[in-house]
């Protein structure tokens, strides 16, 4: 007979063993002081804890409803360790890739990237092909078939928005794991303050030219 407890992560309750809640809360604390002092750690734990939330679910089923220490270790070994990433800065270390070699691709509509609902930009990251040429494909369809239109709207309600992070990296098939969730929120953070920046120097130059 084994203990089991509840936890809470990121509004989702879980029963796990005493065993593997140690070695979790272990983790959980050795990634929470790896970043506690980097640009963008709240964010970059947070989408680590969503990541072992999406773990878990896969783990859950109508037979099996408690976290056992062989899933955490599983999850670990798949997400890896601030150490297992430290090694890639040493010349001779070969990259960590974590418990998969390379990551699953997956379909999704990329919000961030459309030009109407996404399609051709998702379709474009999947099949590694720039977008232009797959707009350019269903505005012929359009024109010379009548069916681009039709295709297009299908694909729109079958095809998931990446809306997560975890969702944009399966979109391109990165490996999930906890360096690249922290390379993709810097990367996204430096996005961001690129358009800010944009925005802003845009505004500057509005303002002098209605300035006499």
């Amino acid at each position: 007979m084994k203990k089991t407890l509840n936890i809470n992560i990121r509004g989702i309750v879980f029963n796990i063993d005493e065993d593997a809640y140690q070695e979790l809360n272990n983790y959980l604390g050795e990634i929470y002081k790896h970043y506690k002092n980097q640009p963008g750690h709240e964010e970059i734990v947070s989408d680590i804890e969503n990541r072992i939330v999406e773990l878990f679910q896969e783990r859950i089923n109508d037979k099996k409803q408690v976290i056992t220490f062989k899933d955490v270790i599983e999850i670990i070994q798949i997400l890896g360790r601030p150490s297992d990433f430290e090694r890639e800065l040493q010349v001779d270390s070969p990259p960590y890739s974590g418990g998969q070699q390379s990551g699953s691709k997956r379909l999704f509509r990329d919000p961030e990237n459309r030009m109407v609902g996404g399609v051709c930009s998702g379709i474009g990251s999947y099949f590694d092909m720039d977008p232009l040429w797959l707009r350019l494909a269903f505005l012929l369809a359009v024109i010379f078939a009548g069916t681009g239109k039709l295709l297009y709207l299908i694909l729109w309600i079958v095809l998931p928005p990446a809306r997560s992070l975890t969702d944009r990296m399966e979109m391109k098939g990165d490996p999930i794991n906890i360096s690249n969730i922290e390379k993709s929120v810097k990367q996204e953070m430096h996005d961001v303050k690129d358009k800010l920046d944009d925005l802003a120097q845009q505004a500057k130059d509005t303002f002098k030219k209605k300035t006499p």
